[in-house]
């Protein structure tokens, strides 16, 4: 999948759920394999799934967010290379992973992940 294609998704979920400050996160595409094996280790499940996303409060924080303390830093998304042939499905995968990564948890989040999937129009 284009990388041109991830940043137009993250920056317009960013713009449309207001996000006025600078963000730092990345966005990593693995195989099934490599995928797997941070979920077991992370998550303690020996599963493939679609994506995952690790906030950096989970972990030590960047160095370049230590260098620009008016940028927030997110974390991590990761995509299982495999189930991403669909921009659709690709789409929600990352608004689904940013909203985590911004502290939503599946409960507060549905409504909001539909409303910004269906105003991205991609």
């Amino acid at each position: 999948m284009p990388e041109k294609f991830i940043k137009t998704v993250v920056l317009r979920a960013l713009n449309l759920l207001k996000l006025k400050q600078p963000v730092e996160l990345a966005v990593l595409v693995l195989g099934q394999a490599e995928i797997r094996k941070l979920n077991k280790v992370w998550r303690k499940k020996n599963e493939v799934p679609g994506e995952l996303s690790f906030g950096f409060n989970s972990r030590q924080m960047a160095v370049f967010a230590k260098s620009f303390p008016n940028v927030l830093s997110l974390g991590e998304i990761i995509i299982n290379a495999e189930k991403i042939s669909d921009k659709n499905y690709l789409s929600k995968i990352l608004i689904h992973s940013l909203l985590h990564l911004l502290g939503y948890s599946h409960r507060r989040m549905e409504s909001l992940e539909n409303k910004v999937i269906k105003k991205l129009e991609i």
